[in-house]
C-alpha cells in the first residue's frame, strides 16, 4: 500500500490540530473540508485500480473447492473398489470354510482308520487288504504306549523334582545359616587356621565354640541319626547287591526288562552310602580334633 493511503487512512482529517486552532470562523470549518477531500481523494486513487485486479481475478477459494471436489471424487472411487473387494474377500472366505468343513471330516475318518483315538468308528477298513491295516494299526497303538510311557516317567520326574524343592528350599530357607555357622566354627577353622585369617599367624582358638543346650541337643541327635541311616543304607545296599539277577522274579521278560532300573539303583545306594560315610567320618573327625584340643594334645 502507497505511504500517502496509509497516512490518510491513519489519520483523522476531521480532528482539530493546532494548525487549525489558530484559525477562527469560516477558516477553520474551509481547512477541515479541505483536509476531508484530500483524504477522499487518496483513498479514491487507491481504490479505483484495487477494484479492477479484484473483479479480473476469480474467487480464492475456486482452486480449493476444486481440488476437494477432485478428492471426494477419488475418494469415492476408492470406496466402490473396496467394496468390491471386500465382497470377492466375503466370498473366498465361504468357500474356504466350506473346504475346512469337508477337510476336517475326511481327516477324522483317515484317523479313524488308521488310529485307535476313535474307536467307534474302528470297524472302517482301508481299501487295501485287511493284513496291512491290522499291521499299521497295531503300530499305531505302539507308538501311541511308548509316547504315554514317557510322559508318564517325564511326569513322575518332574513331581520328585518338584517335591525335592518344596522339601529342601524352605528347611535350607530355616536351618541354612545355622547350619553352616556350625561348619564354619567346627570344621573350617580347625582345618584352615592360616588361610581362615589370610595371613601367616594362625587364627586364635581359645575356647569351644558356645551353642544353646538345644543346639548342642541336635548336634548329637544329628550324629547319631547320620549313623542309624548308615547302618540300613549299607544293609539295604549290601542285599540289593547279592540279589542283582532278580532271581525272585520267575518271568524272564519281566526280569529282564526290570534289570537296567534294579543296577542303576543299586549304584545310587552305593553313592549314597560313600557320602554318608563321608559325612560321618568328617563329624568323627571333629570329634576327634576337638575332643584332643580340649585336652591340650591337639593345638
Amino acid at each position: 500500500m502507497p505511504r500517502d493511503f496509509l497516512e490518510a487512512f491513519a489519520h483523522d482529517p476531521s480532528a482539530v490540530t493546532g494548525f487549525t486552532r489558530r484559525l477562527r470562523g469560516w477558516r477553520a470549518v474551509e481547512d477541515i473540508n479541505q483536509r476531508l477531500t484530500r483524504q477522499r481523494d487518496v483513498l479514491k486513487t487507491f481504490h479505483c485500480p484495487l477494484a479492477e485486479n479484484v473483479s479480473a481475478r476469480s474467487c480464492l477459494l475456486d482452486e480449493s473447492i476444486e481440488k476437494l471436489l477432485q478428492t471426494l471424487e477419488y475418494l469415492e472411487d476408492r470406496k466402490d473398489a473396496i467394496a468390491l473387494r471386500a465382497v470377492s474377500i466375503l466370498n473366498l472366505l465361504n468357500s474356504v470354510q466350506e473346504l475346512h468343513a469337508d477337510v476336517k471330516e475326511n481327516y477324522k475318518v483317515t484317523v479313524s482308520r488308521a488310529s485307535v483315538v476313535y474307536p467307534e468308528v474302528g470297524d472302517i477298513v482301508y481299501s487295501n487288504s485287511a493284513a496291512n491295516y491290522d499291521q499299521l494299526s497295531h503300530i499305531v497303538a505302539l507308538e501311541e504306549s511308548y509316547k504315554d510311557q514317557y510322559q508318564h516317567f517325564w511326569e513322575l520326574g518332574m513331581d520328585a523334582l518338584t517335591f525335592l524343592l518344596d522339601t529342601v528350599t524352605p528347611f535350607w530357607r530355616t536351618y541354612g545359616k545355622t547350619i553352616g555357622e556350625d561348619v564354619r566354627d567346627f570344621l573350617i577353622i580347625p582345618l584352615y587356621r592360616n588361610e581362615f585369617t589370610g595371613e601367616t599367624k594362625r587364627y586364635p582358638i581359645k575356647e569351644i565354640p558356645r551353642r544353646s543346650f538345644r543346639r548342642w541337643l541336635g548336634l548329637v541327635a544329628f550324629f547319631f541319626l547320620s549313623i542309624g541311616i548308615i547302618i540300613l543304607q549299607v544293609r539295604a545296599a549290601i542285599s540289593s547287591s547279592l540279589h542283582f539277577r532278580l532271581r525272585l522274579i520267575p518271568y524272564d521278560g519281566i526280569r529282564w526288562t526290570a534289570l537296567p532300573f534294579f543296577w542303576i539303583a543299586i549304584l545310587i545306594q552305593w553313592v549314597a552310602v560313600i557320602f554318608e560315610l563321608a559325612i560321618a567320618f568328617m563329624q568323627v573327625a571333629v570329634i576327634t580334633w576337638w575332643s584332643g584340643w580340649s585336652v591340650k594334645i591337639l593345638s
